[in-house]
C-alpha cells in the first residue's frame, strides 16, 4: 500500500517542501530509506521503528521503501522522523489517505516515542499554505514560534501517541491496520494536541523589561552618548576609540535600550534566522526586540560570517536588523574583519559550496570599540609606553577600506572625577529612545514609497535626492573633501549622517551646523591613523 505525507526542510535559511512517500508490499522484509539523505537522516529508520514499537504500534514484516522527494537536494537532520512514522503507518493501512491530506508534520522522535524540538519551524510554517497544508503538527516546544503565523492551524504534540490519536479522530475514531499489524492504545488516553495564541504586545513588554541597563548609569561621556543616539537614529556604523575604562563597552551595551521597535515583518525575519540557527530562547515564540550580538575576538570566519556543513547563518546574520558589537576591534583577526566589507555594503552575504550558493541576510549596524594602541593611551605620550612601530602595527589591523565603511568615529575621553562622583544622572534610555523613535518616524514617512528604511540605506543616487545641500553646505563639503582626502564613499556617509542629525532636530533641510557635526565624526579617525603614520 502506498501512503504520502508532507514535511519540509531548511536549505540555508529557506524552507523547501519534502514529500515523504511510503510503500509497503509483499517481499523480503526490509526497510529502505532513500532520497539523497545525510547519515543522521538515514538513521531515522531505526529511530522510527523503535519509537513506533514503544508507542504500541506492531508492524508485520513487509518490504518497506520510504522516499524523501525530491531527490535533487540533500536532506539533513532528524526533522522528518515524525513524518516518516506517520507515512509508514499510512502505508500499513492504519489511516485512510484522506486522514493525512492537508497536514504538514515536523519533529524528531526519541526511541520512547517522545517528539523533540527541531530548528526552522517558523520559516516552514510560514510556507505551509504554499505546500497545500492547512494544519501543521510540530513538537510542543516549537508551538510558540509556529503559532505566530496566521492563516494556518498549528498544533503541538509531545509524543507520537498524541499524533496517532489525533489522526484516528480524522479517521472517524479508529485506525485500520493491515493484517498481522496492530495498534495498542496506551492505558491512559493521550491528551489532545495543544494550541497556543501569541500575545505580541505582552512579548514586547517582557523582552524590553529584561534589559537591565540604562544610559542614565553612564557618568560623563556626553559626546559619546550623543554619537550613539545619532548612530541608532539612522542605523549608522559607529567606532568608539579611547583609553581603557572610559565607558566604551557600557555605552555599546546601552545602545540595546534605545533601539527602535521592530515591525511585525522585522520581528518575523529576526525570529526566523534565530530559529534556523538554534539560538531562539526556549518557549519564545517571537523576538520582538532587535538583536545585540557581541562575539568574542577569537571568533572564526565561518562563525562570524556563516558557513559550515551544512551552511548556516553566522553572527552577522544573527545580528540582522540589529547590532553587531565588536569589542577590542583590533584584536580580531584581520582576515575575519576584512570579510565584513562586503556585508556592510550589500546587507547580505553569499556562501558558495559544491551543493549550491546560499544567501544570508546581514543588514546590521556595526558598533565597535577599541583602544588606540596596545597600552591604550596613544597619543598621550606622557602615559603611552608603546613604540611608534607598535602603535602603527596595532592601528594597521583595521584597514582603511574597512574604516571607510564606518560612518562615525567618536573619541572617548577619560572620565573626570567630578563626573564620576556626581549624583546627577544623565538622560534615561527612555528619553533618548523617544527622540530616536521620532527620527525613525520621519524617515519612514520620507521613504514610504522609495523602499528605504533608514538614512544609512541610501545609495549614491538617493543621497543626491534626499541629502541635497545649499550653496554654503556645498562650499563646506568641497573644502572638507580636499582637506581630509575623503573618498566618494566617505563623502556620501557624511551626508547621510548629516541627514540623520537634521532629522533629530526635526529639520527638513540639512544645515551647516548639522553638516559640521557629521564632519566632526569623520575627523577623529583621521586624527589617530594620520598621527600614527606621521610618527612612524
Amino acid at each position: 500500500m502506498y501512503s504520502t505525507v508532507v514535511s519540509a526542510s531548511i536549505s540555508g535559511i529557506e524552507s523547501r517542501k519534502v514529500l515523504v512517500e511510503a510503500d509497503v508490499s509483499d517481499g523480503l522484509p526490509t526497510f529502505g530509506l532513500v532520497g539523497f539523505l545525510a547519515s543522521e537522516t538515514r538513521e531515522a529508520a531505526e529511530r522510527v521503528r523503535t519509537a513506533l514499537r514503544n508507542s504500541g504500534v506492531r508492524l508485520s514484516p513487509q518490504h518497506v521503501t520510504v522516499n524523501l522527494a525530491p531527490a535533487s537536494f540533500h536532506k539533513e537532520g532528524a526533522i522528518f522522523d515524525l513524518a516518516i512514522a506517520i507515512a509508514l503507518m499510512g502505508g500499513y493501512g492504519f489511516f485512510p489517505r484522506q486522514a493525512l491530506e492537508g497536514i504538514l508534520l515536523l519533529g524528531e522522535l526519541n526511541l520512547n516515542g517522545k517528539i523533540t524540538p527541531v530548528r526552522g519551524v517558523l520559516e516552514i510554517v510560514s510556507h505551509a499554505r504554499e505546500y497545500g497544508c492547512t494544519t501543521v503538527i510540530v513538537p510542543l516546544e516549537n508551538l510558540a514560534e509556529g503559532s505566530v503565523i496566521g492563516g494556518v492551524t498549528v498544533l503541538g504534540a509531545s509524543n507520537l501517541n498524541q499524533v496517532i490519536h489525533f489522526l484516528a479522530g480524522r479517521s472517524r475514531g479508529s485506525v485500520y491496520p493491515m493484517e498481522e499489524s496492530s495498534y495498542e492504545p496506551p492505558l491512559i488516553a493521550p491528551d489532545d494536541l495543544y494550541t497556543m495564541k501569541v500575545d505580541v504586545d505582552m512579548l514586547r513588554r517582557q523582552q524590553m523589561e529584561s534589559l537591565n541597563i540604562d544610559f542614565s548609569q553612564i557618568r560623563g561621556q556626553e559626546l559619546m552618548k550623543r554619537a550613539a543616539e545619532i548612530a541608532v537614529s539612522g542605523f549608522h556604523n559607529l567606532l568608539m576609540i579611547g583609553p581603557p575604562g572610559a565607558g566604551k563597552s557600557m555605552t555599546a551595551k546601552c545602545i540595546a535600550t534605545i533601539l527602535p521597535e521592530t515591525s511585525t515583518q522585522e520581528a518575523l525575519e529576526i525570529t526566523k534566522i534565530h530559529s534556523i540557527a538554534g539560538t531562539l530562547p526556549k518557549e519564545t515564540g517571537l523576538l520582538t526586540t532587535r538583536p545585540f550580538r557581541a562575539p568574542h575576538h577569537t571568533v572564526t570566519a565561518p562563525a562570524l560570517c556563516g558557513g559550515g556543513n551544512p551552511p548556516g547563518p553566522g553572527e552577522i546574520s544573527l545580528a540582522n536588523r540589529g547590532v553587531l558589537y565588536l569589542d577590542e576591534m583590533p584584536e580580531f583577526s584581520r582576515p575575519v574583519l576584512e570579510m565584513l566589507r562586503g556585508p556592510l555594503e550589500e546587507g547580505s552575504i553569499q556562501i558558495s559550496r559544491v551543493s549550491g550558493t546560499y544567501t544570508f541576510p546581514a543588514n546590521f549596524m556595526l558598533i565597535a570599540a577599541m583602544n588606540p594602541c596596545p597600552c591604550g593611551y596613544f597619543p598621550d605620550r606622557t602615559r603611552c609606553t608603546c613604540t611608534n612601530a607598535q602603535v602603527r602595527h596595532y592601528l594597521s589591523r583595521i584597514s582603511m577600506p574597512l574604516l571607510d565603511r564606518i560612518d562615525m568615529c567618536v573619541e572617548a575621553k577619560r572620565v573626570k572625577f567630578e563626573e564620576l562622583t556626581s549624583h546627577c544622572g544623565g538622560e534615561s534610555s527612555a528619553r533618548i529612545r523617544e527622540r530616536v523613535t521620532a527620527a525613525h518616524a520621519i524617515q519612514k514617512e520620507r521613504y514610504r514609497t522609495a523602499g528605504y528604511r533608514f538614512n544609512s540605506d541610501l545609495d549614491a543616487e538617493a543621497v543626491r535626492k534626499y541629502c541635497a545641500l545649499d550653496a554654503e553646505g556645498e562650499k563646506m563639503m568641497r573644502h572638507v573633501y580636499e582637506t581630509l582626502h575623503l573618498t566618494a564613499r566617505s563623502y556620501n556617509r557624511i551626508l547621510k549622517t548629516a541627514r540623520t542629525i537634521a532629522d533629530l532636530a526635526a529639520s527638513c533641510r540639512i544645515g551647516t551646523d548639522h553638516l559640521a557635526e557629521a564632519i566632526s565624526y569623520r575627523a577623529v579617525d583621521r586624527k589617530y591613523w594620520d598621527d600614527a603614520l606621521r610618527s612612524a
